[in-house]
């Protein structure tokens, strides 16, 4: 398969956010959510800023779970990539399948991309800000409004531009299905300002009674398995 039918046949989604988020965690249950519908998925950890948690440590785990990981394994620095991004992870759109990206955050978060071989010319990319309205950074409309601009990168792209939202407000093992909703429903304003849709509302796998119907106010509803408290090293 050449690259132009590779673009053409297969989805791209990158995933980022504020610290503490839930970013790593959503990229990962998204791509499970892909393994699981029996696709060819591979993970990759971008995440060139957080040296605290990485993928380092499940990959066997992940594998085991039908999911390809590209990630530094070789080097220590500042964040998973370290000091030092692999030739793998720049040419990992040369790989056959669907791909989930999970990218650090902060200023210029977004321009890590850049370094992506061959990322300008796929057909369906999907960049995605994943919003916890519990943290200082993205707390009310205001804030996130301004992150969504801190975080969209420097060096602008006709392709470099948020696809959607995820809604993951949530307290770590303080979360309340309230919790959940109010975050959302602080983001729906963002959402209908910007006319960036939330195309996805996260929620640990515990709340699954919570979301009979796996959706609220027509948005599905992702339930997540943590997976990341795993990754700390």
């Amino acid at each position: 398969m050449d690259t132009n039918d590779k673009t053409l046949s297969r989805t791209v989604e990158v995933f980022t956010g504020a610290y503490a988020s839930g970013k790593s965690e959503s990229a990962l249950n998204r791509a499970l959510q892909f393994a699981n519908r029996g696709k060819d998925i591979t993970l990759v950890d971008l995440d060139t800023v957080e040296p605290a948690y990485c993928l380092r440590p499940i990959i066997g785990e992940l594998k085991e779970q039908g999911i390809s990981v590209i990630a530094q394994t070789d080097y220590f620095g500042l964040g998973e990539a370290g000091s030092y991004v692999t030739a793998e992870q720049i040419n990992c759109l040369s790989k056959n399948g669907d791909i989930i990206i999970d990218v650090g955050y902060g200023a210029s978060g977004l321009d890590i991309l850049d370094i992506l071989n061959g990322i300008e010319k796929e057909n369906d990319l999907r960049i995605y800000l994943v919003v916890n309205t519990s943290k200082f950074e993205t707390r009310d409309k205001a804030s996130i409004l301004e992150y969504i601009e801190f975080s969209s990168g420097l060096n602008k792209q006709p392709w470099k531009k948020f696809s959607g939202f995820i809604s993951n407000t949530h307290f770590a093992d303080e979360t309340t299905k309230e919790d959940i909703i109010k975050g959302y429903e602080k983001l729906k304003e963002v959402s209908l300002e910007t006319r960036i849709p939330i195309v996805a509302i996260g929620a640990d796998e515990k709340f699954v009674n919570d979301f009979p119907e796996y959706q609220y106010d027509g948005v599905p509803v992702w339930f997540y398995r943590r997976h990341m408290p795993k990754a700390l090293w």
